[in-house]
């Protein structure tokens, strides 16, 4: 009896350990439920990212299109740029002081 106490005893001691080993592997291991859980988080950031630069994207596009067909817009880009002016237009440009606040 005393023997068959002692052996189911180390049954649940071995059985425990195996289930602790388990979870242990599971949890810590490079492809393990925190390395999946990192996964995910980058995946998320990934697709942000994606998102911000699809409307980057999209921005762009739809300026292209507007220099491609519309010449009062590209004339004012051109100008914006260029600092230039029409006849009779007076060119404004504001000049930041560098960091000793003296403006050359």
């Amino acid at each position: 009896m005393k023997k068959t106490g002692r052996n189911r005893r180390l049954f649940y001691v071995i059985l425990v350990f195996v289930f602790v080993l388990v979870v242990v592997i599971l949890v810590f291991n490079r492809h393990g439920f925190i390395a999946l859980a990192k996964l995910r988080n980058d995946i998320e950031n990934l697709s942000l990212s994606i998102d911000s630069l699809q409307q980057q994207v999209d921005l762009m596009n739809s300026e292209i299109g507007q220099l491609l067909t519309d010449s009062a817009y590209m004339e004012k880009m051109v100008r914006e740029i260029l600092g230039w002016g029409r006849e009779g237009e007076h060119i404004v440009r504001f000049i930041r002081p560098d960091s000793s606040g003296v403006i050359f």
